[in-house]
């Protein structure tokens, strides 16, 4: 059975070791080097992982600066490399990579204020107190076991064709040029068709209710 890659729960579990301070990247240190935006494209998990660490320590100083939030930083942080995961075929066309990174950060605390307006208004509806954090934080899980879930179906809705060389990108970690000669398909084909997979994933994302960029 085609299984996806639990890359929101890598994610979470890569946050951890990272905050725990268990986790280093071999070689230069993470925060001074150079990361190749087309490997992360190409969905290679290394480089990725090596591009998560680069900029968790200062999304979490962003959004305590900006956003006053406590103990909700982590849940923000996994969805905003999530969708920077779905999209990540757009990075090599991106000039300032950061700059991107805060923007899809500020997006989704935005959303992340909508519910929690949503549900102080549910709860004045029923003459409870406006505002409790352990609500909220479960309110928060919840939304994110909902986004593993969608994303999940989004890649089970895919052709098998797609799910087959999507299975072999993410699971197999073979770039497009390996999956070209293992299939005898050209390269470009491949990556096409990898492509048209993420952009039918993250339309089924955006119909289900999940915000885009």
């Amino acid at each position: 059975m085609f299984r996806m890659s639990q890359f929101c729960s890598i994610i979470g579990h890569f946050f951890y070791l990272a905050r725990e301070k268990k986790l280093q990247v071999p070689g230069v240190p993470h925060e001074y080097k150079k990361i190749d935006l087309q490997l992360i494209a190409e969905g290679d998990e290394r480089a990725f992982y090596e591009f998560y660490l680069q900029y968790t320590a200062t999304l979490h100083t962003f959004l305590r600066r900006h956003s006053g939030l406590e103990g909700l930083e982590e849940d923000i942080i996994q969805e905003t490399f999530i969708r920077v995961w779905l999209y990540r075929d757009r990075l090599p066309e991106i000039e300032n990579v950061a700059g991107w990174i805060y923007r899809i950060a500020s997006r989704v605390y935005s959303d992340h204020l909508q519910r929690e307006i949503k549900r102080r208004q549910r709860k004045e509806g029923f003459g409870t107190a406006l505002y409790d954090t352990e609500q909220t934080d479960s309110t928060e899980r919840t939304h994110l076991q909902q986004l593993t879930l969608q994303l999940h179906r989004a890649v089970d809705s895919l052709s098998e064709h797609q799910k087959k060389l999507y299975w072999l990108n993410r699971e197999q970690q073979m770039k497009p040029a390996a999956i070209a000669a293992h299939l005898n398909m050209p390269v470009g084909t491949v990556k096409n068709q990898l492509s048209a997979a993420l952009r039918e994933i993250r339309e089924h994302m955006m119909d289900a209710g999940f915000s885009s960029l």
